[in-house]
This record gives structure tokens, sequence and C-alpha cells, in this order.
């Protein structure tokens, strides 16, 4: 599918709520009761949020402006990682991504991507601080490229995670 197509379908779905509902009962897919989710409640060696080390996952394709942007050409998404320094201006970010409308977010990248947010919750004392590294990602993932997420890219995201002390994730779908 080419770029212009991928937008056009991205802008109906976001005009026409029904569409979408429309065609996730026909695309293949697990369904949100699968999803992963760890809850801190009962865990043992739970992180107060006031003194937790919270990070963004966003799959929405943001990236630094400097960065290669995600590739929009390979039909199977791209399963690289982009690493945005948690002092990064809003400014200096893009979202490379077709898939969905981003209209929202490109007049505010925080709608997909909160950084100012997080910000604002560590200087108010909620959390303790937002990791130094944050994760841009493209959610768009299909065949080889799963492989390739599944093998390299979430093991790269744990182990920066892991490396930056990172007590609570923030993943942002895209």
């Amino acid at each position: 599918m080419s770029r212009t197509w991928n937008r056009l379908v991205a802008r109906a779905y976001a005009r026409f709520p029904f569409l979408r509902r429309w065609a996730a009962r026909r695309l293949p897919g697990d369904s949100v009761a699968k999803l992963p989710w760890a809850a801190p409640v009962g865990a043992r060696n739970v992180v107060p949020l006031r003194r937790a080390t919270i990070a963004l996952v966003t799959l929405a394709g943001v990236h630094l402006k400097t960065q290669p942007p995600f590739d929009m050409q390979n039909p199977d998404g791209d399963a690289s990682l982009r690493v945005i320094p948690e002092l990064a201006d809003s400014g200096d970010l893009t979202i490379t991504h077709d898939y969905y409308d981003h209209t929202a977010a490109d007049r505010d990248v925080n709608v997909i991507f909160p950084i100012a947010r997080l910000r604002e919750l560590a200087a108010a004392g909620w959390i303790g601080r937002a990791a130094p590294r944050q994760i841009g990602a493209m959610g768009h993932i299909l065949g080889a490229e799963t492989r390739r997420l599944v093998a390299e890219t979430a093991p790269a995201i744990a182990r920066l995670l892991r490396e930056d002390g990172v007590d609570y994730v923030v993943l942002v779908p895209g």
C-alpha cells in the first residue's frame, strides 16, 4: 500500500469511527483481554510512585527530528526503536507513522508522547522521576518484522529500561 492510501484510511477511521469497529471485527488480531499486564498490587518490592522512575514507551512513531524516520515503505512496518532523551524539547520531536491519524499529535506531541505531563508529575512530587531515556517505536508490525520485534527490539527495550532503573512503564499506543 502507498503512504497516501495509509494516510487516507487513517483519516477515514478517525472521521468515521464505525469503520474502525467494522474493520476490527473483520481483521485478525488479539483481543484486549489477551494484553500482557502486570499490576504491582500485592507484588513484592512494590516501589511507591512517589519514589518510582517512570518511562514512556510509545508505539506512535515518535522520534527526534535528527533520528532516521521509521520505514514506511516496508509493508511489514519497522520494528526498530528510537531512544529519546528525557530532556528532549517537544519541538525536537516528529512522528513518522502512516497507520493512524496523528493530526492532533502533530499540533501537540504530548497527545501520544506525554513527556511534559511526566515531567509535571515529577516536579509535583507525584512520581520520583522521569527515566533519562524514553522509547519511540512503531506499532504497525507484521510478518518478518514481528520476529525482529520479539528477537531484537523488545529485549533491547527491556535492557534500556533496566539500565535506567525504571520501575514502571507507561505504554502509549499509536
